[in-house]
């Protein structure tokens, strides 16, 4: 018994140091609230002379006191902060993106935009479901894109077509909304695309584009029909909604001799209508660039046959169409059409500033003068 309680009595003492030690005014947990009063004042701190100092200043000094004295508010007014625009050399319309997202960012209010893409439909013989003003929307009609290119919007955008995405059985539709853009004085142009089987009644809009290569063919072609329209705007040019009804024609020559078919009227309806009567002239469209005012045709094979085993092998034509392509590049010729004064003028060229053989290009004018009026 008496090993125990020496052991118990050890261990209290033991205890009772142990408070001192870790809770005393020596000891480890002490209040340190008062140690600042015995601070020592410590040596300022040098920089070594063998290394350079550098100067330490405000990073956003506060400037003195300013005297607001004979100031009142109504002698004083808050400038309001520059608005983004654009630049001078910027086009009116431009693409923009962010992300998934595209969109045409235009520098002009909805009001001024609206009648421009009425005029578009109009140009592009595009049946529309739904035109409303108040809600700044248009929607076109559901569109058999395999029925042929019976409308010269379906032969821009087939080529924006995802390489191995089908569309046989499908119809196509397109919604277009104009909405007031950020900054004062613009505005934005969205476009959703919808496809969906022939037959199906589904006709609730996507959140996104089911098919983002028409989306952005569209844009892309609004743009630069757009940008055309304003162009002409400012140059004097009439617009296209002026020159309805049959485009007055004449096959010229220029002073180097070569053949000219010239038309009274604006850019945008002489592209389309030239599109037009390349088709129904049965010529084979290759490629074009709007931008440019150009067509490229290949003279050397017909509409008719590039579409003979099935309307999209002309687009997505497999490895065997590879040789057929390399090998009628040299036959390709440029159907060019050029803005002159209040008309346009049409040439043929064989590449840049070369002109064609003038029997094939006068047969070619003549072929697209007697095609263009046709479906007016």
């Amino acid at each position: 018994m008496k090993p125990v309680l020496s052991a118990l009595t050890i261990g209290v003492l033991a205890s009772l140091s142990g408070c001192g030690y870790l809770m005393g005014d020596e000891g480890y947990f002490r209040d340190r609230g008062s140690d600042y009063q015995d601070a020592q004042v410590q040596p300022r701190m040098t920089v070594p002379a063998d290394l350079q100092s550098k100067p330490i200043g405000d990073l956003l000094p506060v400037p003195g006191q300013i005297s607001a004295t004979g100031v009142s508010a109504k002698d004083y007014e808050t400038p309001r902060p520059q608005p983004m625009l654009a630049s001078a050399d910027t086009a009116a319309f431009s693409l923009q993106q962010d992300g998934r997202d595209r969109w045409l960012l235009a520098q002009l209010p909805a009001a001024d935009v609206w009648p421009l893409l009425e005029r578009f439909w109009a140009d592009y013989q595009v049946p529309m479901a739904q035109h409303d003003r108040a809600l700044s929307q248009f929607s076109t009609d559901w569109m058999d894109f395999s029925k042929g290119a019976y409308s010269p919007l379906v032969r821009r955008l087939l080529p924006t077509l995802e390489e191995g995405r089908r569309i046989d059985g499908e119809e196509q539709r397109f919604r277009i909304r104009l909405e007031p853009g950020v900054n004062a004085g613009s505005s934005e142009v969205r476009v959703i695309h919808q496809s969906r089987d022939i037959g199906d009644d589904d006709s609730e809009w996507p959140s996104r584009s089911d098919i983002s290569g028409f989306e952005r063919g569209l844009l892309a072609e609004l743009e630069t029909y757009l940008n055309q329209s304003i162009a002409n705007r400012n140059s004097g040019q009439g617009s296209s909604l002026a020159n309805i009804g049959p485009i007055q024609t004449s096959l010229e020559q220029d002073g180097a001799g070569n053949s000219v078919l010239a038309m009274s009227t604006d850019f945008n309806r002489a592209w389309v209508e030239v599109g037009d009567s390349l088709s129904r002239a049965d010529v084979l469209v290759t490629d074009f660039n709007r931008s440019s005012g150009v067509y490229y045709v290949d003279l050397d094979q017909t509409r008719s046959d590039k579409e003979e085993p099935g309307f999209f092998s002309g687009w997505f034509g497999g490895d065997d169409e590879d040789e057929k392509d390399e090998s009628a590049a040299a036959s390709q010729i440029q159907v060019r059409l050029t803005p002159v004064s209040n008309r346009i003028e049409v040439t043929v060229d064989a590449g840049i500033e070369k002109a064609a053989d003038g029997t094939v290009a006068r047969d070619l004018l003549q072929k697209i003068r007697d095609n263009l009026n046709e479906g007016s």
